[in-house]
């Protein structure tokens, strides 16, 4: 079974959210896909009342937000909501929100803690990437987040590279396999119950084929293309 997830970021309104999630709505449940929205958290609420049938994320949530936290998203209010999932560190989060790796481990920590699965990014800069050291960065970045010390239960682990989000770049077929073949193979140090490694950066209806036909792909995180109905429908 390969994860689905569409990643609407703030370019729907509630109405456009609605829409979309009454035609998910309607696809009928599948062995091949399992489909996630993550839709602005402002709306997540009111859409996880109305779409019961669907399964829906957090695009965030703030450490230590519940109390004299003004504007925060605190965990607490996912679980009593009943979401199961959660973005962590996506590279939106870490570019506008100075969301760091430390920060982002403790988020995965509070998530697992809460019985909340963690939808958990890592991706390397454009100059990372031409200067070849995209293993190196992201075994930095995994060593960081993840403890072997520790087990966990169910994680999906999203490669995005930064260079290639909304910019209609993506790293060719082989690299993309390549490269979560190497998360595959160092995720194996660690305890894991059940691990997904995804690909997001660029996704869409002329490349989603291919990239969910890859040998070491389990999935794949959706941006902007996620809000078009003719990708929505692609996994009907």
């Amino acid at each position: 079974m390969k994860y689905i997830i569409f990643n609407w970021k703030s370019y729907l309104n509630l109405k456009e959210s609605e829409n979309l999630s009454n035609i998910i709505s309607k696809i009928k449940k599948s062995k091949n896909y399992k489909i996630i929205s993550a839709p602005n958290n402002f709306f997540l609420l009111s859409l996880v009342k109305k779409f019961k049938a669907n399964t829906f994320a957090a695009q965030n949530f703030d450490l230590d937000g519940r109390g004299a936290s003004t504007g925060s998203l605190d965990i607490s209010h996912l679980i009593e909501n009943n979401i199961k999932y959660t973005l962590i560190g996506h590279s939106e989060m870490r570019s506008n929100h100075g969301e760091t790796d430390k920060i982002v481990h403790k988020k995965l920590e509070l998530s697992i803690e809460n019985k909340l699965i963690p939808i958990v990014c890592i991706g390397e800069s454009l100059k990372v990437y031409k200067s070849k050291k995209t293993k190196n960065f992201l075994n930095s970045q995994i060593k960081t987040i993840f403890k072997k010390s520790h087990k966990y239960d169910e994680i999906i682990l999203a490669y995005e590279p930064l260079w290639s989000i909304g910019t209609g770049l993506t790293p060719d077929l082989s690299e993309i396999n390549d490269i979560c073949k190497y998360l595959s193979n160092i995720l194996e140090k660690y305890s894991f119950k059940k691990i997904n490694i995804l690909y997001g950066g660029s996704v869409n209806l002329s490349n989603v084929s291919d990239i969910l036909n890859l040998q070491f792909i389990d999935g794949v995180l959706v941006g902007s293309a996620s809000t078009k109905t003719p990708f929505i429908n692609y996994f009907k």
